[in-house]
């Protein structure tokens, strides 16, 4: 079996191959200027937002103490951990990267990396947003959990779990905004669609 600094190059490896298109397409394919059309709910949105900061810094971190390979890290690292495991965390962040570009491209200018109401909005609704309302949180989710698995860190996976966690409150928070924006139009997408994978009975 190959050793510890391997599984931390693979990590790396993994980690840049996956931020590439979410990079493109934040920071260098050209966006039109928009101006919100209303203001959330700066209150609820802000509680919820600080515990994901606070949960998104945590993994950060602890990956950053993971490739590094500080000693401290060394304590949290699972023993005996199977391979298997770190291999099907290897698929699982290899499937969330075609995603992640095709979700970016379906977006395109409409992406943001927070949440806002632009003044020419529209509802997305095809590509994976067919039958998955919100495909971008379950690539997230997927890929870091990916990640996860491949450094074989509790602290990592713990941070992982606690991201799957919190999206759905966020997600709450989301379509409250989308359902006062677009109204039926929403609530009929909803209908048909799965909040984070494609529903068997609505298919």
């Amino acid at each position: 079996m190959a050793d510890e600094l391997s599984f931390r190059v693979l990590f790396v490896i993994l980690y840049v191959i996956f931020i590439i298109p979410r990079g493109y397409y934040r920071f260098v394919k050209p966006r039109r200027e928009k101006e919100e059309t209303g203001e959330t709910d700066r209150a609820s949105v802000g509680r919820i937002q600080a515990v994901l900061t606070l949960i998104i810094l945590g993994g950060l971190i602890s990956s950053v103490l993971y490739i590094l390979g500080l000693p401290l890290m060394d304590w949290f690292q699972i023993p005996q951990y199977p391979f298997l495991l770190r291999f099907a965390g290897v698929l699982l962040v290899l499937i969330t990267i075609p995603l992640i570009a095709w979700i970016h491209r379906e977006l395109d200018r409409q992406y943001s990396a927070v949440l806002e109401i632009q003044s020419d909005h529209q509802l997305i609704t095809t590509g994976p947003y067919e039958r998955v309302r919100h495909p971008m949180y379950t690539v997230l989710i997927l890929f870091f959990f990916g990640l996860s698995l491949v450094s074989a860190n509790l602290i990592v996976i713990v941070f992982a779990v606690l991201l799957m966690v919190a999206f759905p409150f966020w997600v709450r928070i989301e379509e409250e905004k989308m359902i006062e924006v677009f109204g039926e139009e929403y609530i009929e997408y909803v209908k048909r669609t799965g909040r984070f994978f494609p529903s068997i009975s609505r298919t």
